[in-house]
């Protein structure tokens, strides 16, 4: 009986594992051009030319041209690329300079 009471307990363990790494979701990056940027929402075109909207909050880290910067310095029609933390939730927000990946390419 105290033998069963274990194996059952390790597989109810197991159980709760794998469900907490299911509902971990991995992050995702979108790219795209500013359509426009304001205090709480940033919306962007992709590549497809579809818009995109991103509800963006304080703990939002904005990066312009490698420095520190607010959403509301983003201009219309610079591209950006945005990471989530696989939901919803913005988590950073990046302007993306083409000469510096060309560089790094080569």
């Amino acid at each position: 009986m105290r033998t069963l009471a274990i194996a059952l307990t390790v597989v109810w363990l197991a159980t709760l594992t794998s469900v907490n790494v299911a509902l971990a979701a991995e992050p995702q990056i979108h790219k795209g051009t500013v359509v426009s940027a304001t205090n709480n929402q940033l919306v962007l075109k992709d590549a497809m030319g579809r818009e995109q909207t991103h509800l963006v909050s304080r703990e939002t880290k904005v990066t312009i041209n490698g420095r520190i910067g607010r959403l509301e310095e983003l201009k219309m029609s610079t591209r950006v690329r945005v990471t989530t933390d696989g939901g919803d939730k913005v988590v950073s927000i990046a302007t993306v300079d083409d000469e510096k990946y060309l560089l790094t390419a080569n």
